[in-house]
């Protein structure tokens, strides 16, 4: 009956694969069927447009990313608005179908059609999933750059994970929190090999783009929240947001901002001075989420990025997966099961939870790359 055994997980994966393909039909049919065009992509089509006119990247005032990205955007002026943003929301879903692709490939081969099936229905089944493909935002984009630049610190391919994230913060620093993953490791020379040329080129591009001089205002303007208060407050799922769309004091949010943070420095300050190192995956998990709820802004796109990373994470490094399931399972929600007006509250409780569970979760201590590949190798 050895053939049983070894048909079990294929059968089990496949029933999660095809629960994450039901779940996911209707709103990606809904997403490319609909006449609506996010309200998150149409910035970056102006971006385009204005940089082939010759006129200011930064004239729609909802476009908030560096000017490098106005370049690599072009494409997104081709076409009408319509069948633009019809392509852009393909190259969303083939964006976290990757991401659902290299978390799978972490896993032992027996594991890995279960894994993708996991993923699949949090990236693409998920509520936090329809309203981010909805909205068009380019952070649907970094999933899969995410867990590819973790992956790589993980196997000690350091100068691929850096130049990744390099070219990432050229187009949106969403993922800026990962750079201290190789400061902390002191993986000085593949991070000055990447970022020197990289901060070379949003120089080159703040000095050349129409309105590039710009770009240190709409810096401040990201940090200090967006346009994410008042009415609109209720989208930032940071606890500064929380608070402040609960009608609490300022200051009450920005201590319970300074709580979590305190916990990230603490937390990761004693992994690092007890020993061996921290698994690269749990410390950039940690950093995503604890600037996610102490930064001035957190957006339900970015969970997509936070739900692929801690499930590298499980993945890769093998804690204790019960304890991560709720948190998870918040985020990968479907979305006919929660009206909006409630998600505040239920994501930014996703995001506490989950950094709850990282900060106690074992530590996964640093071994040699021929190590931490031997169980993949194993099983492959």
């Amino acid at each position: 009956m050895e053939w049983v055994r070894r048909m079990l997980p294929l059968i089990g994966g496949a029933l999660i694969v095809g629960v994450a393909g039901i779940l996911a039909a209707p709103m990606l049919a809904d997403r490319l069927g609909g006449g609506s065009i996010g309200i998150d992509y149409l910035p970056l089509r102006h971006a385009a447009e204005a940089l082939l006119a010759g006129r200011s990247v930064f004239t729609d005032p909802l476009f908030v990313y560096p000017p490098t990205a106005a370049v690599a955007l072009l494409p997104a002026a081709l076409g009408s608005p319509a069948a633009g943003f019809a392509g852009w929301t393909l190259a969303g879903i083939a964006a976290l179908l990757l991401a659902a692709v290299v978390i799978a490939g972490a896993a032992p081969q027996r594991h890995r059609t279960t894994v993708f099936g996991i993923a699949a229905i949090g990236l693409l089944g998920s509520m936090v999933a329809a309203h981010s493909l909805l909205l068009g935002n380019l952070s649907v984009l970094l999933a899969p750059v995410a867990a590819g630049v973790l992956l790589a610190f993980r196997r000690d391919r350091w100068e691929l994970g850096c130049g990744l994230l390099a070219a990432s913060l050229l187009v949106k620093p969403l993922l800026a929190p990962l750079v201290l993953v190789p400061v902390l490791y002191r993986q000085w020379r593949p991070l000055l090999r990447t970022m020197l040329p990289a901060g070379a080129l949003l120089l080159l591009a703040v000095g050349l783009v129409p309105g590039g001089w710009s770009f240190p205002r709409v810096l401040r303007y990201c940090l200090t929240g967006t346009n994410l208060h008042g009415a609109n407050a209720v989208n930032n799922l940071s606890l500064r947001g929380w608070a402040e769309w609960h009608g609490a004091p300022h200051v009450l949010g920005v201590a319970a901002a300074a709580v979590a943070l305190a916990a990230v420095v603490a937390a990761v300050a004693w992994r690092l001075r007890a020993g061996p190192l921290p698994s690269p995956i749990w410390l950039g998990a940690v950093l995503m989420f604890g600037t996610f709820l102490a930064g001035g802004i957190s957006e339900v796109h970015f969970l997509l990025t936070g739900y692929a990373v801690v499930l590298l994470f499980l993945v890769a490094d093998r804690p204790p997966a019960r304890w991560f399931v709720p948190g998870l399972a918040m985020i990968a929600l479907p979305d006919l099961f929660l009206p909006w007006a409630t998600t505040q509250n239920w994501l930014v409780g996703a995001e506490l939870l989950l950094l709850v569970v990282l900060l106690l979760a074992p530590p996964a201590g640093r071994r040699p790359a021929s190590v931490l590949l031997a169980p993949v190798a194993a099983t492959a």
